[in-house]
């Protein structure tokens, strides 16, 4: 008789525990993870940025990341006319150029940069027919060593950066958070 008591009562620890452990996933679900601000919105339309900052043609560079990152992500499809359900427009307002490291023979020469791209988003859902943030500050960086032609590590840093601010775009749209 005790031994069925014993039995019965692991049997119910090992039940309660399945359960514990899966109500930890209650909030969880399939699918889109958006949010409720995007709910019915399956497209974007991403005009081509402005720039507003002193780094020239850098607008389709930051709008070619970003398309790239949505196409990639899945969750919602570019589309590139203004029948989309909802729409990014993203403004370039500073790139920042920011000393990490000095050289290691002589302190007074930078060896290493950080580079960030700084942009203001203003994002539409359409389908509700109302902003859901507006020149909201978003911003993405990378690293480069100078070398001996600081022009171009910044040349070859730029894209790397465009692609960290798209990250940051995009995970900020399709999160939810």
């Amino acid at each position: 008789m005790t031994s069925f008591v014993a039995r019965g009562l692991v049997g119910s620890v090992i039940a309660l525990l399945i359960v514990l452990s899966l109500s930890g996933c209650a909030g969880y679900r399939v699918g889109n993870t958006s949010g409720r601000d995007l709910q019915g919105v399956r497209s974007v339309y991403v005009p081509m940025a402005r720039n507003t900052s002193l780094t020239p043609d850098l607008q389709a560079t930051v709008t070619n990341a970003i398309i790239r990152r949505f196409n990639s992500d899945g969750t919602l499809s570019v589309n590139q006319d203004a029948n989309a359900d909802s729409e990014l427009d993203i403004t370039i307002t500073n790139v920042q150029h920011t000393a990490v490291r000095s050289s290691t023979t002589d302190i007074l020469v930078t060896a290493q940069y950080q580079l960030t791209i700084q942009v203001t988003a203003t994002y539409v859902n359409r389908k509700l027919g109302r902003k859901i943030f507006e020149n909201y500050a978003i911003g993405g960086s990378t690293t480069y060593f100078t070398q001996s032609n600081i022009q171009e590590g910044e040349r070859q840093a730029l894209p790397l950066a465009a692609e960290d601010l798209a990250n940051n775009t995009v995970k900020l749209i399709t999160e939810g958070w």
